[in-house]
């Protein structure tokens, strides 16, 4: 019996896919503007590209305030499907 050699040099491809996770975040009771916005540059170095959105609001009005640090990040894996 021969065996055709085209037909035992097949090539098999792993199928993969790109999986995208969002996430929020907050950082609550921040005393002053300035100490949320400098959290934000750490923040912003930490994460880089994968910080895509925040914003800082005050919580409520008054001298007696505090501010909040809400920001999304972005996390991409590629998954091995078989």
């Amino acid at each position: 019996m021969k065996i055709d050699a085209s037909l035992s040099s097949q090539l098999l491809l792993s199928l993969t896919q790109s999986v995208t996770t969002e996430r929020a975040h907050s950082l609550v009771c921040i005393p002053d503007r300035d100490t949320a916005e400098c959290e934000l540059v750490k923040l912003r170095r930490e994460y880089g590209k994968r910080l895509f959105r925040s914003a800082i609001r005050k919580d409520k009005p008054g001298k007696r305030a505090t501010y909040t640090l809400r920001y999304f990040t972005r996390d991409t894996e590629i998954v091995r499907l078989f």
